[in-house]
């Protein structure tokens, strides 16, 4: 068995023994047996970023303070320098194997990292090359991302998850403010460097997982630059920009349905970032759309946003990744991903602009129909979500009541009754899961 086989066997041991599948005993000979080499973790990640700032500050400080007296060639030479240096000290530590450790590999490869991009932005500064600061993150992702690979850094990947997101976002934001047409194409261009990252997660043969910090990063990177992607596709509509609003709920619903395995299913809410996101932002946008004008809106977004191709390849993802998840049995995401639908569903019935109140209506009761359900799984011994979905009907009523033409003290009287019982739930609920535990969202 190969490392990453035996982190997946320490992830599943502790399910087991409580299933009663493997003993103590047993359990403790495998994890002996099959050790897992221990990953970088977010303490070794600290330490190379700390110190390969430190490194990389005193440097450029080094530099700068006689940088106007080099002649041109010194000036090279200094660019270039670390960059070798930098490339000898991985070269070592590569050469060392899996003797290295792996706070060794972390701050080599991101030392490295940013000398390629010290020296990039040095020789452009030398030789007054065009283009802008975007065009420089740019670059520096694609000849950095390597390194996140060989080395199997986990800072460098960070680092690159970072920097495509900045860069597509930047993309976004010049299309929509100033010309859609010069901006740099990122519903072709994000999909690509997000792939980048593949060699590294899940790695050669698509096992293996990131870190729970990498997890993070990378579900946000890939949630913000969808939602970047949006936004330009919505400046490149020849009407309008209004289909925004329900391209960002497709690209929250891919993210939140994102495909996983059985042990990443059987992992708590907390190591799932993608469907903490897109779940959070596919739930605010649906509360928004519980008002007349922003359900009026979105229904009109509907129509803007099929008229373009990267909506249909958001439906066709969508689409696959919700058989996968039926299949799978992971009804709770799936729940929440049928928000998605309500305006697609009463766009034909709206396109004479008519009022936004029957939509406002339909997505209360839909909201209040999918917090039933998250409850209801749960108790059925499915992995639901009571809690959630006991927020979710407490918000529900709290937005009904501060819509309400009722006195003050009523509404204060209605507040505290609502949040007593709230609170009395999550009571009941942290006691039956005591008893018996109970599932999170898959």
């Amino acid at each position: 068995m190969r490392s990453p086989h035996h982190r997946w066997l320490a992830e599943q041991l502790p399910a087991w023994e409580r299933e009663g599948i493997v003993s103590a005993d047993g359990a403790r000979r495998l994890r002996e047996r099959y050790a897992a080499e221990p990953r970088g973790g977010l303490a070794q990640v600290i330490v190379g970023i700390v110190g390969a700032l430190l490194i990389g500050t005193g440097l450029i400080a080094v530099l700068a303070y006689n940088w106007d007296d080099f002649p041109r060639w010194v000036r090279l030479g200094l660019a270039l320098g670390p960059l070798a240096l930098t490339q000898a000290v991985s070269w070592c530590v590569l050469d060392r194997g899996e003797a290295a450790k792996p706070w060794w590999r972390e701050s080599a490869a991101l030392v490295q990292a940013l000398a390629a991009g010290a020296a990039m932005a040095l020789v452009s500064q030398i030789y007054h090359l065009p283009g802008t600061w975007t065009d420089l993150v740019f670059w520096w992702c694609v000849v950095s991302v390597p390194l996140a690979w060989v080395m199997r850094s986990q800072a460098v990947a960070i680092a690159y998850l970072v920097g495509i997101a900045v860069w597509t976002v930047s993309q976004g934001v010049e299309a929509n403010l100033f010309s859609a047409r010069t901006a740099a194409d990122v519903r072709i261009w994000f999909p690509l460097l997000l792939a980048g990252i593949v060699p590294l997660w899940p790695g050669p043969d698509l096992r293996a997982r990131p870190a729970p910090g990498g997890r993070l990063v990378l579900a946000g990177s890939a949630f913000v630059g969808l939602l970047a992607v949006a936004t330009q596709a919505s400046a490149l509509h020849r009407d309008s920009d209004g289909a925004f609003f329900w391209l960002a709920m497709l690209s929250s619903v891919a993210v939140m349905l994102f495909p996983l395995d059985r042990g990443g299913i059987a992992e708590p809410l907390a190591r799932k970032p993608q469907v903490v996101l897109g779940g959070l932002a596919l739930v605010i946008m649906a509360l928004i759309a519980t008002y007349e004008d922003p359900a009026r809106e979105l229904v009109k977004s509907v129509w803007f946003a099929l008229s373009g191709g990267w909506c249909w390849l958001l439906v066709v993802v969508v689409v696959g990744c919700a058989a996968v998840a039926f299949r799978q049995g992971r009804h709770a995401v799936l729940a929440v991903a049928g928000l998605a639908v309500v305006p697609l569903l009463a766009a034909p019935f709206s396109r004479d602009n008519t009022g936004g109140w029957p939509v406002a209506i339909a997505y209360s009761l839909v909201l209040l129909g999918t917090a039933i359900v998250l409850i209801a799984l749960e108790f059925l011994g499915r992995q639901g979500a009571a809690r959630i979905g006991a927020a979710l009907i407490t918000i529900l009523v709290v937005l009904r009541m501060a819509d309400a033409d009722l006195s003050l003290l009523t509404k204060g009287v209605a507040f505290i009754v609502i949040g007593s019982g709230f609170l009395a739930f999550n009571a009941f609920v942290s006691r039956r899961r005591a008893a018996a535990p109970g599932g999170s969202p898959a």
